[in-house]
């Protein structure tokens, strides 16, 4: 890796692709002119390129010959097929950093065959606006100089946090498909404001303003989940009354199911 800016080539321009360009983007406005994308003719890589500045590149080899990080952006039933077809033009010194569901780094490096540093993320939907997390590990050739460019860059996107890569599937399932969940939760509290007699707009401001301090607090005081709903809930309250229905009803047990589930299919992509 030369001492300049690395160049970040992503191979796939779906929705995760979409989303991170714009979170690169949006971090550092420079940034849009060293970011190559790639497609298979679905026009959304000349979107970005339209839209952000970046690069439309036409071939997959095209962009892993001129890129220093090849960020790997395609369906995991698609990897095998797209690293094969650039195998020959990944060396040593090519990073790669993959976002494929499923998809660890051995079988990257298998498909390679070559001691190239392969990294493996695993983003969610917020890096568009440089607040994501993304589980992060390393294969077997990493080395510190492709390792510290690679997070420098991954890092303008949100929380990196490092993990086992045997834990990408909980990962995958708890932060990665979290945003959806998260987001039939805040619906769902929408919909119980309006029915309570409140409008949308103001339904939809209470509730998101109130997930975003309560994830404050929990963060900057540290404090455990069970210790706020004491803080919170007074006996025979609104929120004890409140907490109860929810338990009675099967909230906490339906959430953990619908994670194990994620998890489950994000073993079965792999």
């Amino acid at each position: 890796m030369s001492e300049r800016a690395p160049i970040i080539g992503l191979l796939g321009a779906g929705n995760m692709a979409s989303a991170m360009v714009s979170g690169w983007v949006r971090a550092d406005a420079a940034m849009a002119e060293r970011i190559l994308v790639t497609d298979r003719g679905s026009g959304r890589a000349a979107g970005l390129a339209e839209r952000l500045g970046t690069r439309h590149v036409e071939a997959n080899a095209d962009l892993v010959r001129e890129a220093d990080i090849v960020v790997l952006c395609v369906k995991p039933i698609d990897v095998e097929r797209v690293l094969r077809e650039v195998s020959d033009l990944i060396t040593p010194k090519k990073t790669i950093a993959s976002v494929a569901a499923g998809v660890g780094t051995a079988t990257l490096e298998t498909i390679l065959d070559v001691d190239a540093p392969v990294f493996r993320f695993m983003p969610n939907v917020g890096v568009r606006v440089g607040a994501g997390t993304l589980a992060f590990s390393s294969g077997r050739f990493t080395n510190t100089a492709a390792e510290e460019a690679v997070l420098e860059s991954f890092s303008l996107l949100g929380e990196v946090v490092p993990l086992e890569e045997r834990l990408f599937d909980a990962a995958t399932a708890l932060s990665g498909s979290g945003p959806a969940f998260l987001g039939l939760i805040v619906e769902a509290f929408e919909d119980a404001g309006i029915v309570s007699g409140l409008t949308h707009e103001s339904a939809r401001r209470l509730i998101l303003s109130t997930v975003g301090g309560t994830a404050s607090l929990l963060t900057e005081e540290n404090i455990a989940c069970a210790d706020l709903r004491r803080m919170v809930t007074s006996p025979g309250g609104t929120a004890a009354a409140g907490l109860a229905e929810m338990e009675r009803r099967g909230v906490r047990g339906a959430i953990i199911d619908g994670v194990r589930a994620a998890m489950r299919r994000a073993g079965e992509l792999g």
